[in-house]
């Protein structure tokens, strides 16, 4: 694993390094990440830093051309409109965020419903009918607004933010 430092590493794969990850999940009481092996851990943060760094449509730019990652960034300001420089702390944090989602279980990058397919929807009186496909087990959809909430003023929230929210059947 190779952390970005800061200076726009070429060959970077992770924003956050296993010191910070284990730190952030020691203080936090996350006993399920302090016993994986090393190198699970690293494909962890390099997964949740492939999911983070593609799913948002960061403001700013890249600063250097050949950087490997999206960060970092130049004319980036947080939701506080205060200057970013390197790699926002935010972000390592959401990096960790989406490493423990990931352990638990969840595929970061989801297309399927676990309902199936809508097949009507009446909005008057919020009723949903969905098609379950049989002996096909689906994704659940999966909601990330641990990940929006740390990342909020980074990206456009417009255009690719995780959408949250539950649909309950009744």
């Amino acid at each position: 694993m190779i952390v970005e430092d800061g200076t726009g590493l070429e060959d970077a794969n992770s924003y956050t390094s296993l010191e910070f990850a284990d730190d952030y999940f020691s203080a936090r009481g996350v006993s399920e990440w302090q016993v994986l092996e090393t190198s699970k851990k690293e494909q962890l943060l390099i997964k949740a830093t492939d999911f983070v760094d593609n799913i948002y449509q960061w403001y700013g730019r890249k600063e250097f051309e050949h950087q490997a990652l999206r960060f970092p960034r130049i004319e980036l300001r947080d939701y506080e409109g205060a200057e970013i420089n390197g790699i926002p702390t935010c972000l390592k944090l959401a990096i960790c965020d989406a490493a423990l989602i990931a352990l638990n279980g969840t595929e970061l990058f989801q297309t399927q419903n676990e309902n199936g397919d809508v097949v009507s929807e009446t909005i008057t009186t919020l009723s949903f009918t969905y098609s379950q496909k049989e002996n096909k087990k689906t994704a659940n959809t999966t909601l990330y607004d641990v990940l929006n909430t740390k990342l909020r003023g980074l990206y456009r929230e417009n255009t690719n933010r995780i959408i949250s929210g539950k649909v309950m059947r009744v």
